[in-house]
C-alpha cells in the first residue's frame, strides 16, 4: 500500500509539472467543472443533481445538433481530440471524455471471454504497462491537458474488459482520481456476470445492452435490459449505473439493416432501464444515427451516409425522446423510492397478464408511476394505496406517454389503467384527502 502512495504522488507531481508548463493559465471563471456520485447513484455536477442525457460521439460537429435537439451530455473515446473538446464547450455540453488505457482490444465475444494467445498477452502487458490511448497519449498528458477545461467531468478508462483486467482498471482508477478527485470516472460493461468485478474500478458503471440486436439468432427481450440494470445497480452498490440504449439503426450485426427503430422501441428500452434504477443516459451512437449500414452482395459490412427523409425521421424520433428524458429526469435525480402501491393488472387473461415492469418515486409529495410493457396486446390494471384506513388513495392522470397510457376512474380513488401495445411511460397520482366522519 505504501508504494502505491509513493506511486500516486509521483503521478501528481509529474501531472502538475506538465499542467504549468503545457496549458496556458486560465481565467478565475473558467475552472474545470467538478463532478461527484451522490449516494443514492445520482450524478452532482458543481454540486447540483444531474441526469445525463447524452450521446456517444466521434465526431466533432456534431456537438451543435445534438445540443439543439436537447442532449446535456457527450462521451467519446481517446480519439477524441481539442476540437472535439473546444466543440463540447461551446455548445454547454457536460463531456465525459475518452481515454482508453486499458487494453480495450481484450474484449469478450464469448462465455469464457477471450483465451489469449501468448503475442495477445506480451500485447495486453505492453498497453497496461505503457497506458496509452488511442491518440498515442500517456494518462497523465491527458489529464494535464484536458482535465482543467470547462465541462469535463470525468473519464472512461475503458471498454467491455474482461474480468481478468479488474485489476489493470482498479489501478487505472488510482491514477486517475489521485489526480483528480473532483471528478468522476466511467467503465462500460455488456456482461452482468462480471459486473461485480468493477464496483472498484469507477464511479459509473455503463451498461451497454442492445436488446433488438439478433444477428446470430438468438432472440434478446427487453427484460434482459431490466434484468441488467437491476444487476448492475446491486453489484455497484450505491455508485451510479447508467443505460447505453441501442439507437438506430440496427445495423448489418442485427435485424434486417432495413428494420429502422421506431421511437416505440427506444422509448421502451429506456423505459427498462429507468424502472431497474438507471440515473443516466447514455445513446449509442452518432455515426449510426447519421449512416445507413448493409452487407453487401459478399456479406462484407458496409455503410453511406442516411439519406435527407431518413435523418429528418430519425432527428424526429430522437428529439422527442431527448424532451421526455429532460422532463422525467430530474424526478429520477431527487425522487424517492416506494413500495406502498398495490398495482393489480386484471387484463388480458383470466388472471391478468402477470407482472410488468413498473417503478414508484415519490417526488416531494407527488408519485410517479413508471410502466413499460413489452406485449404486442394492451394491458389493464388498478391502482390501490392505503389511505387513512381505506385503499382508495389516488387520482391518477397521464404525466408522461399520452399516447401509450390512458386513464379511466370510474369509482373514485380506484383509477383504471391501459398501457398500449409495446407501451411505456408514466402515471401521476395525487392521494385523495381522507373523507372526515360527520
Amino acid at each position: 500500500m505504501a508504494g502505491i502512495c509513493r506511486r500516486g504522488s509521483i503521478y501528481r507531481v509529474a501531472a502538475l509539472l506538465l499542467a504549468a508548463t503545457a496549458l496556458p493559465r486560465l481565467d478565475a471563471e473558467e475552472v474545470a467543472t467538478t463532478a461527484a456520485v451522490r449516494a443514492d447513484g445520482t450524478l452532482l455536477v458543481d454540486g447540483r443533481p444531474v441526469f445525463p442525457v447524452g450521446m456517444h460521439t466521434e465526431d466533432a460537429t456534431s456537438m451543435a445538433p445534438l445540443a439543439e435537439a436537447g442532449f446535456n451530455f457527450v462521451s467519446g473515446t481517446g480519439e477524441w481530440n481539442d476540437e472535439h473538446y473546444a466543440a463540447a464547450r461551446d455548445q454547454n455540453l457536460i463531456i465525459l471524455g475518452g481515454h482508453y488505457v486499458w487494453a480495450t482490444f481484450a474484449t469478450f465475444r464469448g462465455e469464457g471471454g477471450i483465451d489469449l494467445r501468448p503475442s495477445e498477452e506480451a500485447g495486453l502487458q505492453n498497453v497496461l504497462a505503457h497506458g496509452r490511448d488511442w491518440g498515442w497519449r500517456m494518462p497523465l498528458d491527458t489529464l494535464a491537458t484536458h482535465d482543467p477545461l470547462p465541462g469535463v467531468i470525468g473519464w472512461r478508462t475503458n471498454e467491455e474488459p474482461e474480468a481478468r483486467l479488474a485489476e489493470s482498471i482498479e489501478y487505472a482508477y488510482e491514477i486517475f482520481k489521485s489526480h483528480s478527485p473532483s471528478h468522476i470516472v466511467a467503465t462500460l460493461s455488456c456482461d452482468p456476470r462480471w459486473f461485480h468485478m468493477f464496483r472498484n474500478t469507477a464511479d459509473v458503471l455503463i451498461v451497454d445492452n442492445y436488446p433488438f440486436r439478433a444477428g446470430t439468432g438468438a432472440k434478446r427481450s427487453l427484460l434482459e435490459t431490466y434484468d441488467w440494470i437491476r444487476r448492475g445497480v446491486e453489484a455497484m452498490d450505491g455508485k451510479a449505473v447508467w443505460l447505453m440504449p441501442q439507437l438506430m439503426p440496427p445495423s448489418y450485426w442485427s435485424r434486417k439493416p432495413t428494420d429502422e427503430l421506431s421511437l416505440a422501441d427506444m422509448r421502451l428500452q429506456n423505459y427498462a432501464g429507468l424502472i431497474a434504477g438507471a440515473k443516466g443516459v447514455i445513446m449509442y451512437n452518432y455515426s449510426a444515427f447519421t449512416h445507413v449500414y448493409e452487407r453487401d452482395a459478399d456479406g462484407e459490412r458496409t455503410s453511406r451516409p442516411a439519406g435527407e427523409e431518413v435523418m429528418r425521421r430519425r432527428w424526429e424520433a430522437v428529439t422527442s425522446l431527448a424532451a421526455e428524458l429532460n422532463e422525467l429526469g430530474p424526478i429520477i435525480c431527487d425522487a424517492r423510492p416506494t413500495r406502498e402501491l398495490d398495482i393489480r393488472w386484471l387484463a388480458p387473461g383470466g388472471g391478468g397478464p402477470g407482472p410488468q415492469m413498473t417503478r414508484e418515486l415519490d417526488h416531494y409529495g407527488k408519485k410517479y408511476v413508471l410502466v413499460a410493457s413489452g406485449l404486442d396486446v394492451p394491458i389493464e390494471g388498478k391502482i390501490y394505496g392505503i389511505n387513512g384506513g381505506n385503499r382508495r388513495a389516488y387520482d391518477a392522470s397521464v404525466f408522461l406517454g399520452e399516447g401509450d397510457l390512458s386513464v379511466t376512474t370510474e369509482t373514485p380513488g380506484e383509477p383504471a389503467i391501459t398501457v398500449g401495445p409495446r407501451g411505456a411511460g408514466v402515471f401521476l397520482l395525487t392521494r385523495r384527502p381522507v373523507a372526515l366522519a360527520e
